[in-house]
């Protein structure tokens, strides 16, 4: 008959005679055809899926509005307390689905207030800015000073 599992009968051909017949039907060629369009449409829409910092990298958005909060204000190397007070409420205004990203800024803006509260003098609160800005450049580089 010919290879296991390529061949199907399923068309009917006339003969000669005008009698019909089923003709052959090579399957594989179909499925792979069909694979060969269905794969990359999948992969895309796996691709495509919103949700998280997989990759390490956060939404190009989220990153943008961070940015433009961390570089307005008070040079942070003259003024520490001041450049901190200018970002507790923009940084608060920003939300994200990302919990790298909302978990990060979270900490700043905690570590932020602690540092004005104590009008500069918390070192644990220093050292946590510190570590939240590397943490925000891990998920969006060069974001934090």
């Amino acid at each position: 008959m010919g290879l296991k599992g390529e061949l199907t009968y399923g068309l009917r051909r006339r003969r000669g005679n005008g009698s019909l017949r089923r003709a052959p039907v090579r399957t594989r060629p179909l499925v792979m055809a069909s694979l060969a369009l269905a794969v990359p449409v999948m992969a895309a829409a796996c691709g495509s899926s919103s949700g998280g910092s997989a990759s390490g990298h956060a939404p190009a958005a989220v990153c943008q509005q961070t940015l433009a909060v961390l570089s307005d204000g008070p040079d942070p190397g003259a003024d520490p307390v001041g450049y901190a007070l200018s970002q507790i409420a923009p940084l608060g205004r920003i939300h994200t689905s990302d919990h790298a990203v909302a978990t990060t800024i979270s900490q700043l803006i905690a570590a932020d207030r602690a540092l004005v509260a104590s009008k500069g003098d918390d070192h644990p609160a220093s050292k946590a800015i510190t570590r939240a800005d590397a943490s925000l450049n891990t998920v969006c580089p060069g974001t934090a000073p």
